[in-house]
């Protein structure tokens, strides 16, 4: 089998993953107040599809070019698994342990690792890279936003 049909079948149950344990539909979760100019909200589920279709191609990218000079990336694939599980376990963290600070740290993580991996496999592949700039973009600003729902909500968000 094709490496980059394995890449894709754990990336799809690693993104898939997080959602079978928890809905972000959930009523808690939709009582938080959220910042006035949060109005884009529908959108959100569309970017991470995005985001980790670009991680996942980075990932088949460097597994490939790796492979044309022999070697096998397994600790660059660990890191790209570690992202996908901090990503998706975001949703379980927040509403199912109703924990926005454990959302913040979560998030925090994978997006340093993100940052990290980025730099590290520029020299395998520039578009594998660049393709890590989606991430590196919406990681901070899903963070901070995370952040601000804590601050929103003390009395009911830890």
């Amino acid at each position: 089998m094709k490496a980059r049909w394995i890449i894709t079948a754990v990336s799809a149950a690693l993104f898939f993953g997080g959602s079978l344990f928890t809905s972000l539909r959930d009523p808690w979760f939709q009582n938080l107040q959220r910042p006035n100019w949060l109005t884009f909200e529908f959108l959100i589920p569309f970017i991470w599809t995005f985001i980790w279709a670009c991680l996942t191609i980075s990932a088949i990218i460097v597994w490939e070019r790796s492979a044309k000079q022999h070697s096998r990336p397994w600790g660059l694939m660990a890191i790209y698994a570690a992202i996908a599980l901090l990503t998706s376990t975001y949703s379980p963290i927040v509403v199912e342990l109703r924990s926005l600070t454990g959302g913040i740290i979560a998030g925090g993580l994978a997006t340093l690792l993100v940052y990290i991996l980025a730099f590290v496999i520029k020299p395998i592949s520039q578009t594998a890279s660049w393709l890590f700039l989606p991430y590196a973009l919406w990681g901070p600003f899903g963070t901070y936003l995370t952040w601000l729902l804590l601050q929103l909500n003390t009395g009911v968000a830890r």
